[in-house]
């Protein structure tokens, strides 16, 4: 007699098996954009937990990322810009807080270098007009969504920034007014040209947060502005800037949320989720093949799948120098 017919015997009654529908959470970044550049990279990395073998990218978007908000938080306490040194203390402390993590990239002490000259010369420029309308950081946005296919799914996203009029008191050449509410977002690069999909990406994001913020709140924020700190690194350009932050225009680039462009965005990132949802389904085997789709020559030179993938033609290359 088996232990479940004993079980029986006794008296003893067998519960049905439960079945809980899992709601998964997404993020414009971490998933819907990074499954459109790539499918098999996103789920290899991004759904099956393998990591990469270098980390420098991560490294110095988070190093930049962190000691700004590190810096909000002491303006909050003290209304105090921070020197340059004060910045490089804050830049030391945060790579060894990324060092004891794991995150150990090439070159850290060049790129520590490079964070604190792009962090202390955007303090320079934006100073008491950008910080003293920082109403957040990295603000939590969240709501329960369900696609036009009946897909429920969480999305999820973490603005740099929440603030007031900022665009108005750093006379930014764009119509402003004293009460506007703005989502700002820091990018550690250079702004990508225009046409460029990276910057198409930005947008996609912007928009995302834009349609979130006015689901949780009622009202669209005014506009969205990223900050290419990448920028500052041109001496001549920072020079000529003068200490204003409106000679500097290829440092901001303002998405405004116009109602058309966002439900556009929203409807391509429900198909997204449904596409990411349909994979998910598929036997282990099946999941994740080559993109069917070209992919960007940097995302493939930045992927360790390269080798011994489909859609990157250099692959046998790399395979046969190896052996």
């Amino acid at each position: 007699m088996s232990f479940t017919d004993t079980l029986k015997a006794g008296g003893w009654s067998i519960p049905p098996l439960r079945s809980e529908e899992h709601i998964r959470k997404y993020s414009t970044t971490g998933d819907i954009l990074a499954y459109k550049r790539c499918k098999r990279q996103y789920g290899i990395f991004g759904v099956r937990g393998f990591a990469p073998s270098s980390d420098t990218q991560a490294y110095f978007g988070t190093l930049t990322h962190d000691v700004l908000d590190a810096i909000n938080r002491e303006y909050k306490v003290t209304g105090k810009i921070p020197a340059e040194a004060d910045i490089q203390v804050l830049v030391d402390q945060a790579h060894d807080r990324l060092w004891r993590s794991g995150v150990r990239p090439y070159n850290a002490s060049w790129q520590r270098e490079r964070v604190a000259l792009l962090i202390s010369r955007f303090v320079e420029l934006a100073g008491h007009s950008f910080f003293k309308h920082v109403q957040e950081t990295e603000y939590q946005l969240e709501r329960a969504m369900t696609t036009p296919n009946g897909q429920p799914y969480v999305l999820s996203g973490v603005v740099d920034v929440l603030a007031g009029a900022v665009c108005e008191d750093l006379e930014l050449p764009f119509p402003t007014h004293h009460d506007d509410v703005e989502i700002w977002d820091y990018k550690s690069g250079r702004r990508p040209k225009k046409g460029d999909p990276a910057l198409r990406d930005y947008e996609f994001q912007m928009r995302m947060y834009a349609r979130i913020y006015e689901l949780r709140t009622g009202r669209p924020p005014a506009r969205c502005v990223l900050v290419f700190l990448g920028e500052l690194a041109d001496d001549d350009s920072y020079k000529a800037a003068k200490g204003k932050a409106y000679r500097f225009p290829e440092l901001f680039y303002p998405v405004h949320p116009d109602p058309a462009r966002v439900h556009e965005v929203e409807t391509d990132f429900h198909d997204t989720v449904d596409a990411i949802e349909v994979e998910r389904a598929l036997a282990y085997s099946a999941q994740w093949t080559a993109p069917t789709t070209p992919v960007d020559e940097q995302t493939c030179e930045a992927c360790d799948l390269r080798p011994n993938c489909a859609s990157y033609p250099k692959g046998a290359k790399l395979r046969a120098e190896a052996l």
